[in-house]
């Protein structure tokens, strides 16, 4: 009996072996890609490879390195650690992710991430044409997949070196800081009112669409073109905070 255990143990293990010392670019013969993402020359296996440029339109990652963990593979998981973009480079993405993967769940653990502003702005429908610069730094504590977005998350959430563009040229805001939860599927944001526009705001991503809210009240350093186009956004408070309501649609195709 335990002659034919060490056997089943022996093919066990010799078919996890060939499966992800495969070459990678084999298993992407037989994978179809989502629409939208293009993959570059592939490099390693199935267990640690390496993408040379990956499109996820309209975003452009330069590398993208993966590495499996298949320790914990007879428990039912799998671990995975994901490194991409461009470190030096804020045009680009960024990213170190891990994650576990099972059946039934997908667990990311502490990890982070850096976005251009200026690559995700033409995916949001905005009330009127805008520009603006900086990046996106999310830095996740927990996260767990789930519907539309997720079940569990937990992080922070900054717009570094924060830049829009009024009529009169580029208006520094610093940086914007925010925390991260989930609720009933959908992702919340909410802004700490510490920066030049003393902005807090609730921002919810739901399934297809965003729901801002909130208020704002500039800093009397900020240039008068901004305090004169709080006429447009609507009538102060007692306190001078001005009434903030946004929400669109974000395009996924």
């Amino acid at each position: 009996m335990k002659k034919v255990g060490f056997w089943l143990l022996g093919i066990f293990a010799y078919v996890i072996f060939t499966l992800v010392m495969t070459p990678a670019s084999w298993w992407l013969k037989l994978a179809k890609l989502p629409p939208g993402v293009e993959l570059g020359p592939v490099t390693g296996t199935l267990w640690s490879g390496t993408a040379q440029g990956v499109s996820v339109k309209p975003l452009y990652i330069p590398v993208l390195k993966w590495q499996l963990d298949v320790g914990s593979l007879w428990r039912g998981q799998l671990g995975v650690d994901l490194e991409g973009g461009s470190l030096r480079d804020d045009n680009y993405p960024y990213f170190q992710l891990k994650a576990e993967l099972t059946p039934s769940r997908v667990t990311v653990l502490p990890s982070n991430l850096r976005l251009p502003v200026a690559g995700i702005l033409p995916n949001i429908q905005l009330p009127m044409p805008a520009d603006a610069s900086g990046s996106i730094v999310l830095t996740i504590t927990e996260y767990q997949l789930g519907q539309p977005y997720c079940s569990v998350l937990n992080g922070k959430a900054s717009w570094q070196d924060a830049r829009f563009k009024a009529p009169t040229g580029w208006i520094d805001l610093k940086a914007i800081h925010a925390t991260l939860r989930c609720e009933n599927g959908s992702i919340v944001l909410n802004t700490s009112p510490d920066n030049p526009l003393s902005l807090q705001v609730q921002a919810e991503v739901l399934a297809d669409s965003y729901k801002i809210g909130g208020t704002l009240k500039p800093d009397a350093s900020m240039p008068k073109e901004v305090h004169q186009a709080m006429q447009f956004v609507g009538q102060a408070d007692a306190n001078g905070n001005f009434p903030i309501t946004l929400q669109g649609r974000i395009r996924t195709k």
